[in-house]
């Protein structure tokens, strides 16, 4: 069923989500009391957990209906742009920074960025997505975003105008976008990963699924930037 049950107004300890049944479960914690350690084995927390697993299993029943079609574009919309601040933050002084701020502090903040808003959307309501492919195409949109706002910024502000050579231009253009935009897919693979488990298991995603393939873009990432530090040196 995919009707909610009315809840009572009054201030009693049994108006607790916990304790309200499969309708009011979800608008408590992700975990609610029942997980406490403590509570394992009574009656009151066994009902409790199988109040919020019906809950859970609602939302992913009624997902169709429920899925408001705002939802994407508006992820879409904002995923990428939620990243740009990261490039604002970061400034122009990556590029002669130190090793350990441009391998490496940089890739993870970046690649943190780029997937935070679908990351955030996937923990609290996975059900919202149709699918895998959506989450991969969210945060292939989000690394292109990155890509051409920092482009602008390194290529219009950042870079002397009598070091702006055709090079460089083209290397920004097309290597640092194909690599941001991979990045950003390989993550969106891992919680692709994590949204497919938590459907099958009719509950929320445990994002620590994605954590291979996050880590992943960000070694790659860092391997980018050691490289083309090691090649200006070389050159």
């Amino acid at each position: 069923m995919c009707a909610v049950r009315e809840t009572s107004g009054g201030g009693d300890v049994r108006d607790e989500p916990v304790f309200g049944g499969a309708a009011r479960i979800g608008d408590g914690d992700a975990g609610g009391v029942a997980d406490e350690p403590a509570l394992a084995g009574a009656e009151s927390a066994e009902e409790a957990r199988r109040a919020r697993a019906q809950w859970l299993a609602e939302q992913w029943t009624c997902a169709e209906r429920k899925r408001g079609r705002w939802f994407l574009p508006l992820l879409l919309a904002t995923s990428g742009l939620a990243a740009v601040g990261c490039v604002l933050l970061k400034g122009g002084d990556a590029a002669s920074g130190i090793l350990l701020a441009v391998a490496v502090l940089a890739p993870v903040v970046e690649e943190i960025a780029k997937i935070a808003l679908p990351a955030t959307a996937l923990e609290r309501r996975p059900w919202d997505f149709a699918g895998g492919a959506e989450l991969v195409g969210v945060c292939a949109l989000s690394g292109l975003v990155f890509a051409g706002v920092e482009n602008v910024l390194y290529l219009c502000v950042y870079i002397p105008d009598e070091l702006l050579m055709a090079g460089i231009v083209a290397w920004r253009l097309c290597g640092c976008t194909v690599l941001h935009v991979v990045c950003a897919t390989l993550s969106g693979l891992g919680l692709a990963r994590a949204w497919r488990a938590a459907r099958d298991a009719r509950n929320l995603p445990q994002l620590s699924l994605a954590v291979p393939f996050v880590a992943g873009a960000m070694v790659l990432h860092g391997l980018y930037n050691f490289g083309t530090i090691v090649f200006e040196l070389l050159t």
